[in-house]
């Protein structure tokens, strides 16, 4: 089960959750940026060391993109779960040094970061 501290566990029958990662470089129509990591396996701390690189994006275009990462939960046949997620917006970023860092995850309709 996941840790105590949290609210309430991540799916409604209690179970651990399958958690992706999906990401987009937002406004995108035709969903051509769209990225997605390999699903962990039953677990509310999934790390995840992936490279997102977008070639022929110019970076003036890049810097008036949003990043919009999702952390979603794999269930099968029905429709995945979406446990939260964050919009960065990479002109508040410098995009000639790598970032790590933490970015809090809310639901859908939070503002972004």
């Amino acid at each position: 089960a996941c840790p105590q501290s949290a609210p309430q566990p991540p799916l409604q029958d209690g179970n651990d959750p399958d958690p992706y990662v999906k990401t987009y470089l937002l406004p995108d129509p035709q969903k051509t940026t769209k990225r997605k990591t390999k699903v962990a396996r039953k677990t509310c701390n999934p790390t995840y060391n992936e490279m997102l690189v977008y070639d022929g994006i110019p970076r003036g275009d890049l810097e008036q993109r949003e990043l919009r990462l999702s952390v979603l939960s794999e269930e099968g046949f029905w429709e995945n779960i979406l446990l939260g997620e964050v919009g960065i917006r990479l002109r508040d970023l410098d995009l000639a040094q790598e970032k790590m860092g933490w970015f809090a995850l809310g639901s859908r309709g939070h503002g972004t970061l």
